[in-house]
């Protein structure tokens, strides 16, 4: 069940950092046994529509960066991260997001495209993974 994220609330805006977004989230046992996957799942085998917000594939696969605004889209079904019109609160919130990590010495402070090297100054080192 490993999919590492990390996210930061800014007035009504959220920010999710998907760390793992290139591999598919983890359905544990529990979960694809219950009817609500169950029927998520047959619909989507059998090609009728799920009557869900999302589609298997949304669920599966998160983009890098989600950002909402809650008071707008309660149900985060409209991601603004690559809207041009929200560019600057993205970097805003991915600063602040970053800072706290920092803080919090969180070890997934250079990830997905970095490793933290702590020998003298804790700093990131790229890993050329073409992320």
């Amino acid at each position: 069940m490993y999919y590492p994220m990390r996210s930061v609330q800014h007035g009504q805006h959220l920010l999710v950092h998907n760390l793992n977004f290139k591999m598919p989230f983890p359905i544990d046992q529990d979960f694809y046994v219950s009817p609500t996957y169950q029927d998520l799942l047959n619909r989507t085998v059998s090609g009728l529509p799920t009557n869900w917000f999302k589609t298997l594939h949304s669920y599966y696969y998160r983009d890098h960066w989600e950002l909402y605004d809650r008071s707008k889209d309660p149900e985060e079904l409209r991601n603004l991260a690559g809207d041009p019109n929200y560019h600057d609160l993205l970097l805003t919130m991915q600063g602040m997001l970053k800072k706290w990590q920092w803080e919090t010495s969180d070890p997934w402070v250079c990830a997905p495209d970095g490793v933290l090297e702590e020998k003298l100054n804790p700093e990131c080192r790229p890993l050329h993974n073409e992320l």
